[in-house]
């Protein structure tokens, strides 16, 4: 199993880096940057992180095709993937429409459709081919990237839409499964990466499955529970496509009040909207024993990568360093043990 974690880049750089370089020693095998928001660029910070790591594989994680052309993320996957020979990843996804893609005018198109695309027309533009294509999201016209021998660049698609994972099945090399800690539901997620790649004449075993959702130890899981509740767990109720959280026993008359309460702090939430049984349906929280036990039990269900997640609502809460130094000390033992 290989372990991961994500960060978003803050200045000044030279101490993200810092971080990073750190959790290299400590033995981690993948840090993702994400790019779903308006921090500092999470291309230019991962050409940072190839000077200040050496084996460490480096992956965006994730970025969309909505507010990136294709053709810009193509060049600038291949850019890394240059400075880190078969160490750099490429995450997508649909990116958050609401917060992010509306406020900067992005234009709007099926997810589905329009991610399928996205990773067939970025595999032809890493093999060397010219591409024309025109959607109602982006257009290329008879265009290929300008460099001899084009590196082949990992693609790794993050979604909780049951299509969307049909779709990773058939063109993706890995999928990123958002705040799914329940290995039943998982397991359903592999079932239908699996009905989309079986379609397609591919094997699961090329296929990289991560379990992406936040992951904290601590010795009182009471108190994380709670501050999971609102914040992290409502949020990601509101993001999950509504088959998957139907999946995750999300209740339909509660989801209008968490959906209204992640936009209005002021909204009060019913003490049965986000049950403690359903908070570890999402995320990882306790003891080191406690959550080695929980990332057991889906890398039994095919879970092969863990991307642990540190929620930016409780960095006031908890000391980044410490819990991913935590999770790589303590618990990662136990996992492998």
């Amino acid at each position: 199993m290989r372990f991961s974690f994500s960060l978003v880049p803050s200045p000044p750089m030279s101490a993200f880096g810092d971080t990073i370089a750190r959790a290299e020693a400590w033995g981690y095998d993948l840090a993702w940057v994400p790019d779903q928001g308006f921090m500092q660029d999470p291309f230019v910070a991962l050409s940072y992180l190839t000077t200040r790591t050496e084996r460490l594989r480096l992956g965006v994680g994730v970025t969309n095709p909505y507010q990136r052309h294709p053709m810009q993320i193509a060049r600038a996957a291949a850019a890394l993937a240059d400075l880190r020979p078969d160490g750099f990843i490429l995450g997508l996804g649909a990116g958050e429409k609401r917060r992010i893609r509306d406020r900067v005018g992005a234009p709007t198109g099926p997810f589905v459709d329009t991610i399928s695309t996205t990773m067939q027309v970025l595999r032809d533009l890493f093999d060397g081919k010219r591409v024309s294509v025109s959607t109602g999201v982006f257009e290329l016209d008879d265009v290929a990237l300008e460099i001899n021998e084009p590196p082949r660049v990992p693609i790794y698609l993050a979604t909780t839409h049951p299509d969307a994972f049909r779709a990773a099945g058939a063109y993706a090399d890995g999928v990123i499964v958002g705040d799914v800690s329940e290995p039943a539901v998982m397991a359903r997620i592999v079932g239908w990466i699996r009905e989309g790649a079986e379609a397609h004449g591919r094997d699961m075993k090329d296929i990289a499955v991560v379990a992406w959702c936040a992951t904290i130890v601590a010795d009182d899981r009471a108190a994380v529970i709670e501050h999971l509740r609102r914040p992290v767990i409502g949020s990601a109720i509101n993001g999950m496509h509504r088959e998957t959280r139907g999946l995750m026993d999300v209740a339909p008359e509660h989801f209008p009040q968490i959906r209204a309460a992640k936009f209005d702090p002021a909204l009060a939430l019913s003490e049965d909207a986000i049950p403690d049984d359903m908070v570890d349906r999402f995320a990882i929280a306790g003891p080191a024993d406690y959550c080695a036990e929980r990332i057991r039990a889906l890398r039994d269900v095919g879970v092969d990568t863990m991307g642990f997640r540190m929620p930016v609502a409780l960095t006031g809460l908890y000391d980044f360093e410490t819990n991913l130094r935590r999770l790589i000390q303590d618990v990662v033992p136990r996992v492998e043990g």
